[in-house]
């Protein structure tokens, strides 16, 4: 595979040609995903407990105390 096949968007591309005839694939839904779960790694890797509150917040992820309590175990 050549560099240009790492790109997410010739990614999606593939993914949606591979797909012809089957069930449509929703790039957005998969890049906004994607998104998601790399905002989540930089929580993860917060150093401080406030930092990691503060990114948990971005996400929408804080609104909840007890989900929040038990973001905050692990």
């Amino acid at each position: 595979m050549t560099e240009d096949s790492k790109d997410p968007d010739i990614q999606d591309v593939m993914r949606e040609e591979k797909s012809r005839g089957k069930r449509r694939v929703d790039t957005g839904a998969l890049q906004l995903a994607r998104k998601r779960m790399e905002s989540l790694r930089e929580a993860l890797k917060s150093k401080t407990e406030r930092e990691f509150v503060d990114a948990m917040r971005e996400l929408g992820l804080a609104d909840d105390p007890e989900k929040l309590r038990e973001a905050l175990k692990i």
